[in-house]
């Protein structure tokens, strides 16, 4: 189950528990128990050092600087391609180094991890760096947005859509046109939101108002006239962000919840990604 908290702190150990790494380096962290997703730690001593600009940035994106210490970093090694590559949920951790007071309190000078959040890859870019002890190497910055609280408005949308008759043939050739995998070539904020709407709109007119799981009806109508489905990402931690059709299904909430916390939600997942590819090839 997942376990971190936004603006909770915690040591290392719990960032490597958590995906079953024995990892001694910082920066991005991977592991065999969570395969869909991977940890991220911005800052510290040595980031700064090394002249790494991580920021927030005031629409609650990130840019994050990649791995790799010495010469140009290369986007496509194996830990920045698992950023690259954009099929991951990252989780974003802030460093904080101990005080004094707590380094003495606690007998050691571990670091302090704030968890930030839950963010998608939507672009990345070569970038000179001109401070620190990489000046003259180009570094990768990854272009990162927060994939929960973005579509608190989505069943609005979505019903708009579904209003305008539109179908699914409609939605198929417009998120083709929008397809985002991260490339040199920036995807803004707006296009990363207006594909993932797509999506999920395409989803739960695929549904026609029946889970795609249980195949039992919406439980109730909604106030914009259309049954209550929430749209799950099958290979993924959050329920946010641009995906493709055969890797989003509508659920009802208690197929959903199963599909988060189940005792076999692997199995769950396994056998509703089979359903759905079943289903688009027909």
């Amino acid at each position: 189950m997942f376990t971190f908290k936004i603006d909770n702190e915690y040591f290392r150990e719990s960032l490597l528990d958590y995906v079953g790494s024995k990892q001694g380096q910082s920066g991005i962290l991977w592991g065999p128990k969570e395969s869909q997703c991977v940890i991220i730690t911005s800052g510290g001593k040595h980031g700064k050092k090394a002249g790494y600009q991580d920021k927030k940035n005031p629409d609650g994106t990130w840019c994050y600087i990649g791995q790799g210490s010495k010469g140009d970093q290369n986007p496509y090694n194996y830990a920045n391609g698992l950023l690259t590559n954009g099929n991951r949920n990252v989780l974003l951790f802030s460093t904080r180094e101990p005080t004094t007071l707590e380094a003495k309190a606690r007998g050691n000078n571990k670091k302090n991890y704030k968890f930030e959040g839950i963010f998608d890859v939507i672009s990345w870019d070569l970038k000179t760096a001109t401070e620190g002890d990489r000046v003259g190497d180009k570094l990768v910055v990854f272009h990162l947005i927060p994939s929960n609280n973005i579509f608190n408005n989505f069943e609005i949308e979505a019903s708009k859509q579904l209003e305008k008759r539109v179908t699914l043939a409609d939605l198929e050739e417009r998120i083709g046109n929008k397809r985002s995998s991260p490339n040199k070539t920036r995807l803004t904020v707006q296009e990363y939101r207006e594909r993932s709407s797509l999506i999920k709109t395409y989803a739960l007119l695929r549904a026609n108002g029946v889970c795609e799981f249980c195949n039992k009806p919406g439980p109730f109508i909604t106030e914009f006239g259309i049954p209550f489905l929430e749209v799950h990402h099958i290979f993924r931690l959050a329920d946010d962000g641009p995906d493709s059709p055969e890797n989003v299904a509508a659920l009802c909430p208690n197929c959903h919840r199963e599909a988060h916390f189940g005792k076999n939600k692997t199995l769950l997942r396994d056998a509703l990604h089979s359903k759905i590819v079943r289903a688009l090839m027909h």
